[in-house]
């Protein structure tokens, strides 16, 4: 096996987006944005006589006191129709060039959150002994909740929880009516929003900056859409949702505290999983549900929105989350005594 650096965007892309339940978190278009953050990427992949067998995109990430660490979200990738012997060895491969890359860069540690599922721990405990890592408090969700589009319309519906249903038709009814855009000037209609769903749900958002520099890089590529829910004229909910290979992804939802009871969340999901059944994607992720599991996320932080995601149908996913391979364990120790102070923990 032969580890390279990938420069190709077509390249990349293909082999991402052609694996299941693709991620867009590891498309090329999202290190193209994560450098108009300011953050340096590499892109890596293992071939065996010319075929590529694996891909990571890693991002390096600054913290204090001019130290660095590489984050690879949703990654490594690996072609998951390898025997198992042969995903382990490409995935540890692939683990190793990260690991290499960073000590080069003189990083803290390396974080990686494979698209693993819990069930298949074994196959990444094998791959990544080596490296002691480290469980660690995931960035992108852990739990999330699949709807397979490749049914047809009206099995989705019946999928549907009744109230689900309920709830689209009396935004029908109210006249709310979607529209998908790529414009600047209807994102502002979206942080405004966000401005108002901050806080009153009580998250801290990222700044308008993050949401511009996302929209002008993604959006041209196809890669995001905006879904904007309107009543009487005016927007009352608007959605950003990332399309990559077979997975259309509904990244970040906001409305407003006004008109709550015309349902405009349900039909804007609504039309969103229409869209992308009629462009050919084969799945629509919800992006995050509370793990069945968790007594305390799975209350009222967590459960409306939970509800919410489930009432479309669908079935969860559950994934091994983040591991930290630590390279600097002084740098490191620090680290995580900040973090957890600035968490208020």
């Amino acid at each position: 096996m032969e580890v390279k650096e990938i420069t190709s965007e077509q390249v990349f892309n293909e082999f991402v987006g052609t694996q299941g339940s693709a991620q867009f978190l590891q498309s090329w278009q999202w290190g193209m944005f994560q450098e108009r953050m300011g953050r340096g990427i590499r892109r890596i992949g293992v071939e065996d006589h010319g075929k590529l067998l694996g891909t990571v995109q890693c991002i390096l990430r600054s913290v204090a006191f001019g130290r660095t660490y590489l984050y690879c979200p949703r990654g490594p990738v690996v072609d998951a129709r390898l025997p198992v012997d042969r995903y382990v060895e490409v995935l540890r491969t692939l683990v190793a060039a990260v690991v290499e890359h960073a000590r080069q860069r003189g990083a803290m540690f390396v974080k990686i959150e494979p698209p693993i599922e819990k069930q298949s721990r074994a196959v990444f405990d094998t791959a990544s002994s080596t490296f002691n890592p480290r469980h660690a408090a995931f960035v992108q969700p852990q739990d999330t909740w699949l709807l397979d589009l490749t049914k047809s319309g009206s099995e989705l519906q019946r999928g549907m929880h009744p109230k689900t249903r309920y709830n689209i038709r009396l935004a029908q009814k109210h006249g709310v009516t979607v529209r998908c855009s790529e414009s600047a000037e209807d994102l502002e209609k979206f942080l405004k929003l966000n401005d108002q769903t901050s806080i009153r749900d009580r998250f801290v958002s990222h700044s308008p900056e993050h949401y511009r520099a996302m929209q002008s890089v993604l959006a041209p590529a196809g890669v995001l859409k905006l879904f904007i829910a309107e009543h009487n004229g005016t927007a009352i909910a608007c959605n950003l949702v990332a399309l990559f290979g077979d997975t259309a992804t509904y990244l970040h939802g906001a409305s407003a505290n006004e008109h709550r009871n015309v349902m405009a969340p349900h039909l804007l999901q609504w039309n969103q999983i229409e869209h992308a059944k009629k462009l050919g994607f084969r799945q629509y992720d919800f992006w995050g549900v509370a793990p069945e599991t968790d007594p305390v996320r799975g209350t009222e932080d967590w459960g409306g929105i939970t509800r919410f995601k489930k009432g479309f149908g669908g079935h969860g996913v559950s994934y091994l989350g983040a591991y930290d391979l630590i390279l600097r364990k002084p740098w490191y120790t620090l680290y995580s005594i900040a973090r957890t102070v600035r968490s208020g923990s």
